[in-house]
């Protein structure tokens, strides 16, 4: 039951993909001091540019989670993407540092996808609501936190650019090349999640 407990959190509340924020501090993810550099970012707000100090906390201890998730060497092609490219590597990381937010996208937005297309918040609602059903530890958080990780989520995939407001829709103007990269890393299920490959 342990291991249950701890798969999933709230974090993501803190953020959808967090684009202007990753591109902010472009130089920082290349360094090799990079905790160094964002401790002091935390501390100057030099290009970040969250105006408190609780929410550049938050945001950077989010920022923290994806960049250590992140398969090696991926910073290096990430600063070199189109902004349409940045988002779906961006959401490739959400998945990744946030198992509720992949369960929610593979257990509600793939089936829809399959079926029909259409999403909406009930739909996420759901989902959340049997996790809550099984997983005691999601069962206890309120439902002002449930409601914003069903609002992040779907925005951070509106943001992305895989759904609409209303449908799911597969990617436009992502060269192959791009997809190629998750292949050749062995991250081939990203294709899937975002309704490239069946």
């Amino acid at each position: 039951m342990k291991n249950k407990l701890n798969k999933y959190n709230a974090n993501f509340t803190a953020g959808g993909l967090l684009l202007n924020e990753f591109k902010a501090i472009s130089e920082i993810l290349l360094s090799d001091d990079f905790l160094v550099k964002l401790r002091e970012e935390e501390e100057t707000n030099k290009t970040i540019g969250i105006a408190t100090m609780s929410a550049r906390k938050r945001i950077i201890a989010e920022i923290k989670r994806r960049y250590f998730i992140a398969p090696k060497g991926f910073w290096n092609y990430f600063v070199q993407w189109n902004e349409h490219e940045m988002k779906f590597g961006l959401l490739f990381l959400c998945f990744k540092a946030y198992p509720l937010i992949l369960d929610i996208h593979i257990e509600v937005a793939l089936k829809k996808f399959q079926t029909g297309n259409t999403l909406n918040a009930y739909d996420v609602q759901m989902r959340l609501d049997e996790i809550a059903s099984i997983d005691e530890f999601v069962a206890k958080w309120s439902s002002q936190t449930l409601e914003k990780l069903n609002v992040q989520y779907r925005k951070a995939i509106k943001d992305a650019g895989i759904y609409d407001g209303q449908n799911l829709i597969k990617p436009h103007r992502i060269p192959s090349t791009f997809w190629q990269y998750f292949e050749e890393i062995d991250e081939s299920w990203f294709l899937t999640a975002c309704f490239i490959k069946n």
